[in-house]
């Protein structure tokens, strides 16, 4: 489902989501993968433009299938799928290993890098992510959950998160 005007996959990303429109952005940007778009999922709705994926940790708040078909968000175990309408809903989680994506073996090391892997169906990958911050661990996955979602090789995901450079301010780029 793409937008009629430039022929992207659109991903949307909900509010609140900077720091993992951020990464998603910038895992697109490194695997070359100009097919692909990434909105604000209210800017969409307003528009009235469909997303291949939505990035939220808020599914019940964009449980529109007709614009949203495909949801991925943070795993808890008190969250029930049965209430979702999305056509497939993904996972990802720092803490739960029942998540279809999780960040393991997770090592906040000196020098500000974080050293984790990405466990899902059928693939792990090591990542040393340039940052001091462990939320920046769940925004990494997050991004790297929606961008495998969405049809980005796990090869290119891991290439991309590996080689970003070191920043302060992650939000000045969204």
């Amino acid at each position: 489902m793409a937008d009629r005007n430039s022929g992207q996959k659109m991903i949307a990303v909900s509010n609140g989501a900077e720091r993992e429109c951020y990464f998603l952005k910038q895992i697109l940007n490194c695997s070359g993968r100009d097919t692909f778009a990434v909105l604000m999922a209210e800017e969409m709705i307003k528009r009235g433009m469909k997303a291949t994926v939505l990035l939220t940790d808020k599914p019940e708040s964009y449980n529109m299938p007709s614009f949203f078909p495909i949801c991925v968000t943070e795993f808890f175990p008190e969250q029930g799928k049965e209430n979702m309408n999305f056509q497939k809903l993904v996972t990802y989680s720092t803490e739960y290993d029942h998540a279809d994506f999780t960040a393991r073996n997770i090592r906040m090391l000196q020098g500000r890098m974080a050293a984790f892997e990405i466990v899902g169906v059928g693939i792990i990958g090591r990542v040393h992510l340039c940052t001091g911050r462990r939320q920046d661990v769940k925004s990494a996955l997050a991004a790297a959950a929606t961008a495998i979602t969405a049809g980005i090789p796990f090869a290119k995901i891991i290439g991309a998160l590996n080689g970003f450079a070191c920043c302060e301010n992650l939000a000045s780029d969204i």
